[in-house]
């Protein structure tokens, strides 16, 4: 072997022993700095932890502040106060305001926030006045109140007694005959067809296909006058009158023919213009005879 070679040898004997001393010592600081490292990453952890229990705290503290404060809850005595600000009721143009707050008064006030507040029995006790047709209940808070909004039948047909007199009962377009006098208020209106008549009539032969009947006669009439009907009296049934803005027209019975002999008011109706006394009514009770009854002196 010759001297170079046996001095590399030498080296490379010496490389291998100080890769073997340096070796352990490096995994040591490596171990180290991973110990390091894990207790840093557990000390973050746990003030992480903390800090979310903190916060859960804090946001359950201040949801029940929220949620305590009085502008969520209604007053114990909302539905018996007639005048309590915390009902507001909109759209009844039929039903006066305090019919619908009566029919809450004994409905009970749960200490319950008012999104929690059921609508149901609310509901339940405003569908008890046959007006109602159908209605919506809103809760708004801060301050808590409830708004109700209904829907009311709409009356076709209001019959009357007198043309002076008060309504006695109306029909709804829904088929619903009201009688309760608390609730003609207002369904007497321009648009709606007044009936006279006599009670016992009411309760034993108008019904809704006779009401609905007798709109298609006046619809009949007003197209055939070219006048709107003010009212028609039926407080004779076998005898009955269609009053418009000119005169008055007598029908007599309402059997088939009636629709054919209402076709004829529009040849007689320019007659009065000629007639130079005072006209009582035009006279269409008769099949294919007709005549205008004049007023006596």
């Amino acid at each position: 072997m010759t001297y170079e070679e046996l001095n590399n040898s030498d080296n490379n004997t010496t490389d291998e022993n100080q890769d073997e001393y340096t070796l352990p010592k490096h995994s040591v600081k490596h171990k180290q700095i991973e110990r390091k490292i894990r207790k840093k990453r557990k000390r973050v952890n746990r003030l992480k932890s903390f800090l979310r229990f903190v916060v859960l705290l804090l946001i359950i503290f201040l949801s029940y502040e929220f949620f305590t404060l009085s502008g969520w809850y209604l007053p114990a005595d909302t539905f018996k106060n007639p005048n309590s600000e915390r009902i507001e009721i909109i759209n009844n143009k039929i039903i006066p305001d305090y019919v619908i707050r009566n029919a809450l008064k004994n409905i009970p006030i749960a200490k319950i926030p008012i999104f929690l507040v059921k609508v149901k029995p609310i509901k339940k006790e405003i569908f008890k006045i046959p007006v109602i047709k159908t209605l919506y209940v809103r809760r708004y808070g801060f301050p808590a109140r409830i708004q109700i909004i209904v829907m009311e039948r709409t009356p076709i047909a209001v019959i009357k007694t007198d043309l002076k007199a008060k309504p006695t009962a109306f029909f709804t377009s829904d088929g619903v005959l009201v009688t309760n006098k608390q609730y003609m208020n207002l369904a007497d209106t321009g648009n709606t067809l007044k009936i006279l008549t006599n009670p016992q009539y009411i309760q034993k032969e108008l019904s809704v296909k006779k009401v609905e009947y007798i709109e298609q006669i006046v619809k009949s009439v007003e197209t055939y006058s070219n006048e709107k009907v003010e009212y028609i009296d039926m407080r004779i049934p076998n005898d009955v009158y269609v009053k418009i803005q000119t005169t008055s027209i007598r029908l007599g019975t309402l059997d088939s023919t009636v629709f054919e002999r209402i076709k004829r008011i529009y040849t007689i109706l320019p007659q009065i213009q000629d007639v130079d006394s005072k006209i009582k009514y035009i006279d269409l009770s008769w099949d294919k005879v007709n005549y205008l009854k004049l007023q006596k002196k």
